[in-house]
């Protein structure tokens, strides 16, 4: 996050105007009190969003058992930052404290940057739910366990690598994680600047005598541009592990121009940073490489300098797909309100 504060300054920028919301018929999202009582009652794929890049995925459950969740990104800091005075500072709060989250089962973390691996809620989720396996590139395992966290629940990933938890307590679905490959950029502090890995994940729950029953894809914090043009990282991933249920996928810079908004500011032309960032344009074209059924924005919002920050992702979005963006329809993308839950039906379109 610093690197990438160090290379804004060198960007060109111009004063931002008003959008024209009513134009675009799309809101801005707002926080709202999440209902977690009725993951219960709903034997869906389901996907509430925490704020930011943070997702609380909940897999289809079998009878009799309680479904298995995934939590990805999780973060409920006031700020994306080292310190809890300076730093990027939320507009939007979290839906709830860390700890008020159901009975989960798995954290995937896609990297190091603050505002991906929030070590205060990691571990509030460690300690109350001590069995939770946690899934990590390489490199950002020790940083699990400078807070206390066991290297035994923690289980760290190279590109394309896979973790599989089998079956337990009389139930038939197994677990799939995959790393997958993103383009962006790691460290902490200056002095650890890409030591570690980014990532996706590509999580599969799988019964034994049947294909896949449920899948999501999860991007992490990525851009979708090279030099040469569309990262081909992204179709590879559609072509071995999709076509995904659900795939959460970034479509802003999220806390990188907080400061640049508030100032009244924004970039000149965001392809810039097109090669860590996707822009919603991006995002579109990275949901149709990897198959998605079904995608819902995040990295937007949360973090903004103003509400016309937070409103333009959802517009150019909506822009993007002809003027709409209604994740519900096949190969539809949209966006949801932080703390709102969402049930999806798993498998082809009928």
């Amino acid at each position: 996050m610093f690197a990438s504060a160090i290379a804004l300054m060198r960007l060109p920028f111009v004063r931002a105007t008003p959008l024209n919301q009513d134009l675009h018929g799309v809101k801005t999202v707002k926080t709202i009190e999440p209902n977690f009582e009725v993951l219960d009652s709903v034997d869906k794929l389901c996907a509430t969003w925490l704020g930011h890049a943070g997702f609380l995925v909940q897999l289809p459950g079998e009878a009799g058992h309680r479904p298995r969740r995934v939590v990805f990104d999780p973060i409920f800091s006031d700020r994306a930052s080292p310190s809890a005075w300076i730093g990027p500072r939320r507009r939007l709060p979290p839906p709830c404290k860390a700890q008020d989250l159901p009975e989960i089962d798995f954290v995937a973390v896609s990297h190091n940057h603050y505002d991906h691996c929030d070590l205060d809620a990691l571990t509030a989720l460690w300690k109350k739910y001590p069995k939770v396996e946690f899934l990590v590139p390489l490199g950002v395992k020790v940083i699990l366990q400078s807070v206390g966290i066991l290297a035994d629940c923690i289980h760290e990933c190279d590109w394309w690598d896979n973790v599989t938890f089998p079956p337990t307590d009389g139930c038939t679905a197994s677990y799939s994680f995959t790393c997958t490959p993103a383009q962006h950029n790691s460290g902490r502090g200056v002095m650890d600047q890409n030591w570690s890995l980014w990532c996706g994940w590509a999580v599969q729950q799988i019964h034994a005598d049947s294909p896949v029953a449920a899948s999501a894809y999860f991007a992490g914090d990525t851009g979708y541009q090279t030099a040469n043009g569309a990262c081909p990282a992204f179709k590879e991933i559609g072509e071995k592990l999709g076509p995904f249920d659900l795939a959460m996928i970034p479509i802003w810079s999220g806390a990188t121009l907080t400061i640049i908004g508030k100032m009244g500011y924004r970039l000149a032309d965001d392809t810039h940073l097109a090669t860590l960032h996707a822009t919603p344009e991006d995002a579109v074209r990275l949901a149709a490489d990897v198959r998605a059924r079904h995608a819902l924005a995040m990295h937007f919002a949360t973090f903004a300098g103003t509400d016309d920050e937070a409103l333009e992702p959802v517009v150019r979005l909506a822009q993007a797909q002809g003027g709409t963006a209604d994740w519900r329809a096949e190969g539809g993308f949209g966006a949801i309100d932080v703390g709102e839950c969402v049930a999806l039906s798993c498998g082809p379109a009928t």
